[in-house]
């Protein structure tokens, strides 16, 4: 059986669990106040932002065979398809000069 004093204790517990409640409630409520805020523009801060200005780097860099006719193998960064049409258009070219 439960003496009186731990019986007040008891109870002291059970007034304090609604008081907890009602703090996250709010807190809660308050939280989701500032984030709608935030969300549809904030309050007091200034609507325009400037965005950093990103630029672009080419994929891969476009090779040109030398002036001496001759046709250096694939370069580690060229695609296949851009190393056969740097190709076949060397030896176009070569076909060409004779």
């Amino acid at each position: 059986m439960k003496t009186f004093k731990q019986f007040q204790e008891s109870i002291g517990a059970i007034r304090i669990l609604p008081a907890i409640g009602k703090v996250i409630k709010y807190g809660t409520a308050a939280y989701g106040l500032k984030k709608g805020a935030d969300f549809l523009g904030g309050l007091g801060k200034d609507s325009k932002k400037e965005e950093p200005k990103i630029e672009k780097k080419p994929k891969y860099r476009t090779y040109e065979n030398p002036s001496d006719g001759s046709i250096p193998g694939r370069y580690p960064d060229e695609t296949i398809t851009d190393y056969k049409k740097r190709r076949n258009k060397g030896l176009q070219n070569q076909i060409n000069k004779i």
